[in-house]
């Protein structure tokens, strides 16, 4: 048999894919569940309420967060339905898309998300990427190093410890640690 390079595999993987994004490798395998509908739908409902979680933590306005919760609810709706059409499902998805990337009002742009990374999530990319598991204990050893070199660096402007401490904004206690490291 040719390969077909025009010849698409319809849904490869995509199903699992996005559940994986949601339940990491609890969902691995759950590709097969895109031809049982409602397999697909109960995996669907959970995947909801996972947005609804992460939707109550967010950061913005009463409002956005309102209209947020209730695309959700609309996409609750959406597959509580005996046949689910696949159109408004689509389009409420993108509804909510828009809603979490800032667009309100009908009108456009009106909220900015903003992305982060903790220490955690930093150094959990890192691994992920295939780096180095120990990457986190070499940094904060490199981060004290670097602590007590600018301590040095304040001292020689004759800044007592107290000065110090609030310049870098931590204790004396943290800094006479410092010192004797």
């Amino acid at each position: 048999m040719k390969n077909n390079p025009d010849k698409k595999i319809e849904g490869f993987m995509d199903f699992e894919g996005m559940l994986r994004q949601f339940f990491g490798d609890k969902s691995y395998g759950d590709q097969a569940l895109r031809t049982n509908p409602t397999a697909m739908k109960m995996k669907l409902k959970k995947v909801l309420i996972k947005l609804e979680r992460r939707v109550q933590e967010l950061e913005t306005t009463e409002r956005h967060k309102e209209r947020m919760l209730n695309e959700i609810e609309r996409l609750r709706k959406d597959l509580s339905q005996s046949k689910v059409d696949p159109w408004t499902l689509v389009i409420h998805s993108f509804s909510l898309i828009s809603r979490l990337l800032g667009y309100d009002y009908q009108k456009g742009y009106i909220n900015t998300p903003i992305y982060y990374q903790t220490h955690n999530q930093h150094y959990s990319q890192i691994i992920f990427e295939g780096g180095d598991v120990m990457q986190s204990y070499y940094d904060s050893k490199n981060l004290i190093t670097l602590r007590r070199e600018v301590y040095l660096e304040l001292k020689k402007g004759r800044h007592s410890d107290f000065r110090i401490a609030q310049i870098m904004n931590t204790t004396e206690y943290e800094i006479n640690k410092l010192k004797k490291s």
